[in-house]
């Protein structure tokens, strides 16, 4: 990770929000206001969607900020987007727990100004390229996840075998629910749930958690986030045929059967996040997550 001042007036920024939230489009008009006066050219990105392809190519044309409101769904389904484009990504929360934002909806006229005067701070997230082979062929992906890829059983209460290996090397083969491998930032999602560790968003690493595994001997591990990790769904006795599901950051991936492969890297763009200056990750975790209370 690496962090810099944003140094820039942004010109044209395009707006995603979560509809279902009560204030979003209180928070749209408002936000639209504040940056058409100040004379930033404003695109409606889930409107120019619903019109179509055309419409939401014409609206990345030229644009140079996004804007997500929303909370952290939001934020992961806004990453996908924005990340290999390169264009920086500032989340406004309207959620509950808003732990990727940049800001909180009753600052916007404050934060807005400061944005557009260059005052933010751009800091680089990884995120995971996953994709599934089956036979040597891809069957999947690749698609992008920013907080976690998850390899986990699709019926209640039977355990999967998940031999994995990190580059050439081998790890384990991990027998229990499933596996999650989350980067930095997705260490305070689902892995944290798993009983995995928070990681500091500045390390290059990757963190694999098994899910409820089968053994006291198997935990969370940290490995180098420049290695691949490859992931082979196998069998403990003939005729097995689990249901094992692929998800990425909360959304279906695909099936897998007996002898498929997934395979997760490190994304060959981050994710550029903009958050205010002197924003710390340990002082987040304190008003978020009530950390060391």
């Amino acid at each position: 990770m690496s962090k810099t001042p944003s140094g820039r007036a942004f010109g044209s920024v395009l707006i995603f929000r979560n509809e279902a939230k009560p204030d979003s489009s209180r928070t749209l008009g408002l936000v639209c206001s504040l940056l058409k006066r100040r004379g930033v050219t404003v695109c409606d990105a889930d409107r120019a969607i619903a019109r179509g392809s055309a419409a939401f190519t014409r609206c990345w044309k030229g644009a140079d900020l996004a804007i997500a409101l929303g909370g952290d769904g939001t934020m992961l389904r806004v990453a996908r987007e924005v990340a290999p484009r390169g264009i920086p990504l500032l989340g406004v929360n309207i959620g509950t727990l808003g732990f990727l934002s940049g800001t909180e909806a009753d600052d916007l006229k404050l934060c807005v100004d400061s944005v557009l005067a260059g005052r933010f701070v751009i800091e680089e997230r990884s995120m995971l390229s996953a994709e599934v082979l089956r036979g040597g062929r891809v069957l999947f992906g690749p698609d992008l996840a920013l907080n976690e890829v998850v390899i986990r059983c699709g019926e209640q209460a039977r355990a999967i075998t998940l031999s994995t290996r990190s580059g050439e090397r081998f790890v384990a083969d991990y027998f229990g629910d499933g596996l999650i491998v989350a980067t930095p930032t997705g260490s305070t999602a689902y892995s944290l749930a798993a009983s995995g560790p928070i990681v500091d968003p500045s390390l290059d690493v990757t963190l694999v958690a098994p899910i409820c595994p089968h053994t006291l001997t198997q935990r969370p591990l940290i490995v180098p986030a420049h290695l691949p990790l490859t992931i082979r769904l196998g069998k403990r006795r003939e005729g097995e045929a689990p249901a094992v599901l692929v998800s990425l950051d909360g959304r279906s991936g695909c099936e897998l059967r007996i002898g498929d492969e997934v395979r997760v890297r490190r994304a060959q763009t981050p994710l550029r996040l903009l958050l205010p200056p002197g924003r710390s990750f340990f002082e987040v975790l304190r008003r978020k997550l009530k950390w060391g209370r």
